[in-house]
């Protein structure tokens, strides 16, 4: 997923190309958009990139993500370190790891952190997408 290529505004860079022009292939344009899809795998890749960290426990990554959920606007339902953990644990860290951005050893709760510039990116504007408050 992190085959882009450097330099300039992607934006400009990009413009009119196709995704294979682009070197990311369609099961990566996949992988990123269902890395987009929920709020807590966006909030697992922004703690990660916004503190330069590279590994986390589970516990410490559901804290971090509990205090974020608690000022979304994406989803209201309960934002508890304990819900979130649970959530992480079922779901969004397998789904994370199936696409290669992590590493998670379900038996140690311990998270190692790939990084993928292009969904971090993507990740950045879907929350600023979703604090605005004037559509």
């Amino acid at each position: 997923m992190n085959n882009q290529r450097n330099g300039g505004s992607q934006s400009d860079q990009w413009c009119g190309m196709t995704p294979s022009e682009r070197t990311l292939s369609t099961a990566d344009v996949d992988d990123v958009f269902e890395v987009l899809a929920d709020w807590r795998r966006r909030a697992v890749c922004r703690y990660f990139a916004r503190g330069d960290r590279t590994a986390a426990d589970v516990g410490a990554l559901a804290s971090a993500i509990s205090e974020l959920g608690g000022t979304s606007t994406v989803d209201a339902a309960d934002t508890s370190p304990a819900t979130i953990r649970a959530q992480l644990e079922e779901e969004h860290l397998p789904v994370l790891h199936r696409i290669g951005l992590i590493d998670y050893d379900e038996r140690s709760g311990a998270v190692k952190y790939w990084g993928s510039p292009t969904v971090e990116k993507w990740a950045d504007h879907a929350e600023a997408v979703t604090q605005r408050t004037d559509f």
